[in-house]
């Protein structure tokens, strides 16, 4: 702490003229007076001063708070006598006169000065705050980033950044830049404003075809030989069809004899039988699995979308037996996070995924006992998964696809009679063949759009105008639905007019 009384010190001219030019920064309650030109008298109102008014608050407080190696100038409106400082370390005092002041900022920190007039009353007390000088760092920001209005308070080695920017990048971009004035990404408090809360509509189509081939083609042959009721030799060979198991349908054909009712011998009621078929199939089938979904998000936000289900995994069993379930999804999955970019460019990460339940690769597990000789046991199934995860840059209405994403099974089985399927040409009497040839390829387009809301009255659903058809329609008629118009404010403006419906499958 150190008291002392005002003198008037002789100061060089050129410490005068830096002094009267440093930046200063000053508390709500400290009016700033304008600056002066050139040339003006001596006792005009130097650059950056801050007069103090007292009236109505004598002997009041006021917060100062200036930069490290910056410094302040203060006017009083009465002469002062004295000057008190708790921490010279932190702020020194310079008297220019008993009625201005220069404060200068020496070290980071925190200090008061009280300023007393002749008669020993209390004129002024000001709370010093010291802080690092980023003066340059709000410049800087507002220089590199176009349409920012960011301001920078610093805290001791941290600075508090606020303000507005256009978007969430060049909030990031400022905190970045703000790093580099500090000693790390810590030191920066991000308190930043998004002016426009951007929002990105990702519309996706999913597609999956799948083509399937099942051919078949087997004989069947059987005969009895030998007089019935006696001993007899049979010879029988069929189609197993091990890949799918049974003839699917197509074509059966062949040839049966039957001695039995022709003529009789003595001591017999019949004799040879004979039978032989040929079965042959084929089936190509194609199946198309579509979905198109339109999902919107704010920038930064994520969103997510699931067609399917979820299926129950046991996840544990306490001491009696009863089983933990957690239910996990599958079906066509899609999840993405936009970031608006300047230039109205979309930085998007995309993640889809195609999964289907199967029992290849399933696993049964027992899940305690109802009594010493009955036990129950759970059946997890399998999934069949096809999963992509990408980030892409976009522009607005732009697109992407991901397609590739293939899976083919191919099953071939030959089932024949042994050491008669190597005959030249009769061999193929006596085998069976089974082939089945599965594959599906998986596509998946992106398109982002920059949207912003709107009204209620542009948007429609399908469900707007549905009418039911009545009991009479519908017996005589055969409809389900009556043929409606759509509203006037649906097609106004627009040059086609006409009934529209649903069609019912």
């Amino acid at each position: 702490m150190r008291s002392r009384p005002i003198r008037p010190p002789v100061m060089p001219a050129l410490v005068r003229a830096a002094l009267a030019v440093a930046l200063i920064g000053f508390a709500p309650g400290l009016a700033l007076a304008q600056s002066v030109a050139p040339g003006q008298a001596a006792d005009a109102a130097p650059t950056g001063v801050i007069r103090v008014d007292l009236a109505g608050q004598s002997a009041g407080s006021q917060n100062l708070a200036i930069p490290r190696g910056k410094s302040a100038i203060i006017d009083l409106p009465i002469d002062a006598r004295d000057v008190l400082v708790t921490n010279p370390a932190v702020a020194d005092v310079v008297l220019r006169s008993p009625r201005r002041i220069y404060i200068l900022g020496v070290t980071a920190g925190q200090t008061d000065a009280a300023f007393f007039d002749a008669a020993g009353r209390r004129i002024l007390g000001l709370n010093i705050r010291v802080d690092q000088d980023f003066s340059a760092l709000g410049q800087t920001i507002n220089r590199v980033i176009p349409g920012a209005q960011v301001r920078v308070e610093p805290i001791n080695n941290s600075v508090v950044l606020t303000g507005q920017v256009a978007s969430a990048e060049d909030s990031v971009k400022a905190a970045q830049i703000a790093a580099q004035f500090t000693a790390g990404p810590n030191q920066v408090v991000n308190m930043l404003s998004i002016t426009g809360k951007e929002q990105v509509m990702l519309k996706v189509r999913i597609v999956e075809v799948q083509r399937s081939i099942v051919k078949q083609l087997g004989f069947d042959l059987s005969a009895v030989v030998g007089k019935l009721g006696s001993s007899q030799f049979v010879f029988q060979q069929a189609a197993t069809y091990g890949v799918n198991g049974a003839l699917l349908g197509g074509l059966s054909s062949g040839y049966k004899l039957d001695t039995t009712k022709g003529g009789t011998v003595a001591g017999s009621n019949g004799v040879n039988q004979a039978e032989s078929e040929i079965q042959a199939f084929e089936q190509v089938g194609l199946i198309r699995t579509l979905a198109e979904p339109t999902l919107t998000a704010i920038s930064g936000e994520s969103a997510r979308f699931l067609a399917g289900g979820e299926y129950p995994v046991p996840t544990g069993e306490d001491t009696t037996g009863r089983v933990s379930i957690t239910f996990k999804p599958y079906g066509v999955g899609l999840g993405f996070t936009p970031v608006v970019l300047s230039g109205g460019r979309i930085s998007l990460k995309i993640s889809t995924e195609v999964s289907e339940l199967t029992s290849v690769g399933s696993i049964s597990i027992s899940a305690g006992s109802t009594s010493s000789s009955t036990s129950n046991s759970i059946t997890v199934p399998g999934l069949n998964v096809r999963r992509a995860e990408t980030t892409v840059e976009l522009p607005s209405g732009g697109a992407m696809m991901i397609a590739g994403l293939l899976k083919e099974e191919a099953k071939e089985d030959i089932s024949s009679l042994p050491g008669l399927t190597n005959l030249p040409v009769l061999g193929a009497l006596f085998r069976s063949r089974d082939y089945q040839d599965g594959e599906t390829e998986l596509v998946v387009i992106v398109t982002p759009y920059l949207v912003n809301p709107t009204s209620p009255s542009n948007l429609q659903t399908p469900a707007d105008g549905l009418e039911i058809a009545n009991d009479a329609e519908t017996v005589l008629l055969g409809r389900l639905n009556k043929v409606y118009k759509a509203p006037p404010a649906a097609v106004a403006g627009r040059t086609y007019q006409g009934p529209v419906g649903y069609v019912i499958e």
